[in-house]
């Protein structure tokens, strides 16, 4: 007897389990961020303690194994030998897909940002087949079909074989709301599309076999959905939002977002889940609106917002979304880049870390913070409550944060000012000790220029939306380096055959690794 394709995928999923990650499922797990608003909390130092030892750091220099002459937006996903990373180039952006050994470009190919482009980092995203391929997963500029709405970014979701470039997959011209991911976070390729009444549907590719499943057998989600986690979506139906659990194609829970995170709460100001299956438990927080007028609004008001009424941090139990905790005035889009390795959401000793508004306000049009403070929590994710807080500090803008992102498996942050930085453990939020010559692993945002005509053909081009971002070798203070060390080098999470791949300003390299640190 032939299996229905939906029978088939539900039976694939459930086999392989947990046992198969889907390299690309980082991009559903980023921050999120519709306007720059209200900004981030500037994170903080804290008071000395007594002198700590040094680390036990590598800390000799290295140059790079390889080099490509590129212009990033943003850090490689790696699989199979393979290095995928996204480049500006002179019309857009494209993919480029390396060898990891030596740098040879194996393909490259042209990405379109979708209808997600000015609210979600343009990230690469890699998935498996049924037979064990990766492959790289992404949108291309399509043609319309003839009369048509006034929506001019019509796109296909495309699949290639990650190592040959190789075309597995090319869909139809559609209007698609979400670029593509892992189906479940696994395997395939799933991605959102407007439907003829504008609602949205979610649709599986089976990359093995060419088919395709659409509509409530894969989602039964109804009204506008997009993922904003893992297995986890904000759901816009009349006019109300709510945020869904949906996992092998059941919904295990479905929650109003304003119950979860309280009045005025919306992704619209900004989003970002974590999740932990060792726990059971989403982490998550939301921007919260307490005006009567819509996020877009905002500077064309005279007011002042409360900072510490503008975000909320909630922990939520996976399987059935009661709330653990909450945290007021609180945020995790500042320690974005900070990994869970190392930390109690996957059986670590460390903390996880958010900030918290202390005080203050932003006003209106100006968009200027006054009297604001904010302060590093790290926190115990069952119960929310403080295990550590830094000193508040002072908060002038929102381009300006104080917890320096650096590569690491959540055993620490950098913390501070620029100018007055300290290097926390993030076990006990103490000063943690590094020598002078010791490295790290610092990241600097970056942006690229949007296609022409917007997403629909009355709205001007040439837009700037969200990449990523590149890597520089930097100090404990947060001050740029002279090069990569070998312990900063450990903290990456794109190492490949003993070689960590990194995008830096202008290029791409490959960085060998010593033994002891494989």
């Amino acid at each position: 007897m032939i299996q229905s394709l939906t029978s088939r995928l539900r039976v694939r999923l459930k086999s392989v389990g947990a046992g198969v990650t889907a390299v690309g499922a980082a991009l559903l797990l980023s921050a999120c961020t519709m306007i720059p608003l209200p900004g981030m909390p500037i994170a903080t130092t804290p008071a000395p303690t007594s002198s700590t030892a040094p680390i036990e750091r590598n800390t000799e220099t290295t140059t790079a194994a390889w080099e490509v002459p590129l212009d990033p937006i943003g850090q490689p996903v790696v699989a199979d030998g393979v290095a995928l990373v996204y480049a500006k180039v002179a019309n857009g952006v494209n993919a480029h897909a390396f060898s990891v050994a030596d740098g040879k470009q194996l393909w490259t190919q042209p990405v379109h940002p979708g209808l997600d482009a000015v609210g979600t980092p343009l990230e690469p995203a890699v998935t498996r087949t049924a037979g064990g391929r990766s492959a790289a997963i992404f949108l291309q500029a399509a043609t319309p079909p003839p009369n048509t709405s006034d929506v001019a970014w019509w796109t296909s979701a495309v699949a290639v074989d990650l190592s040959t470039g190789k075309e597995l997959y090319r869909g139809r011209p559609e209007l698609v709301s979400t670029r593509p991911f892992a189906c479940d976070g696994l395997l395939d390729m799933c991605f959102i599309a407007f439907d003829e009444t504008s609602q949205t549907l979610e649709h599986w590719v089976d990359l093995e076999y060419g088919e395709e499943l659409v509509g409530p057998e894969v989602n039964p989600l109804t009204g506008n959905f997009r993922p904003v986690g893992k297995e986890l979506y904000s759901v816009v139906a009349g006019g109300v939002e709510t945020l869904a659990h949906v996992s092998y194609g059941e919904v295990q829970w479905e929650v109003e977002m304003e119950t979860l995170f309280g009045k005025g709460a919306t992704t619209d100001m900004g989003w970002h889940f974590t999740y932990s299956e060792k726990l059971d438990l989403y982490v998550g927080s939301v921007g919260i609106n307490p005006t009567t007028f819509s996020p877009d609004k905002f500077t064309e008001q005279t007011f002042s917002l409360n900072l510490r009424e503008t975000t909320k941090t909630v922990g939520l139990r996976a399987s059935t979304g009661r709330v653990l905790w909450t945290a007021e005035g609180a945020q995790l889009d500042c320690a974005k880049t900070v990994g869970t390795a190392a930390s109690k959401l996957e059986g670590g000793s460390a903390f996880p870390v958010r900030c918290e508004y202390v005080d203050g306000f932003i006003e209106f049009p100006a968009a200027k913070y006054r009297g604001s403070h904010s302060k590093v929590v790290g926190y115990d994710p069952l119960t929310g409550d403080a295990a550590w807080e830094s000193k508040p500090v002072e908060v002038h803008s929102w381009e300006t944060t104080g917890l320096i992102p650096s590569a690491n498996h959540g055993d620490f942050v950098i913390a501070g000012h620029f100018s007055d930085s300290t290097l926390l453990d993030t076990s006990t939020g103490k000063f943690r000790g590094a020598s002078f010559e010791d490295g790290f692993v610092c990241w600097e945002e970056t942006t690229y220029t949007m296609p022409p005509d917007g997403p629909t053909k009355d709205q001007p081009g040439g837009a700037t939306a969200a990449g990523s971002r590149i890597a520089f070798p930097c100090l404990k203070g947060g001050s740029p380096a002279p090069a990569f060390t070998y312990g900063a080098l450990t903290d990456v999470s794109t190492p490949d055959q003993d070689i960590a791949v990194i995008s830096v300003k202008g290029k791409v390299a490959g960085y060998k690794l010593l033994k002891e640190f494989v």
